[in-house]
């Protein structure tokens, strides 16, 4: 393959990555809005088990992007 072909696909890899990154930013901020009201829900047992499938999520994702692509 050509150089040029090569640092495309490398860039379009690092777009994801740091979107990936954002969204990983954005979904631990919900989390920590979601934990803050969850006294208030009508079943704090259902709302617990979201929040743990969400930080399970963000497990998930900051295993992620600490493998992200060397620059």
């Amino acid at each position: 393959m050509d150089k040029e072909l090569d640092q495309k696909k490398f860039d379009y890899i690092t777009a994801l990555e740091d979107t990936n990154e954002d969204l990983l930013k954005s979904l631990k901020y919900s989390v920590a809005v979601l934990k803050e009201i969850k006294p208030s829900a009508p079943n704090t047992q259902k709302w617990q088990e979201m929040l743990d499938t969400f930080n399970e999520t963000i497990k998930v994702g900051e295993r992620i992007v600490a493998e992200k692509t060397p620059s």
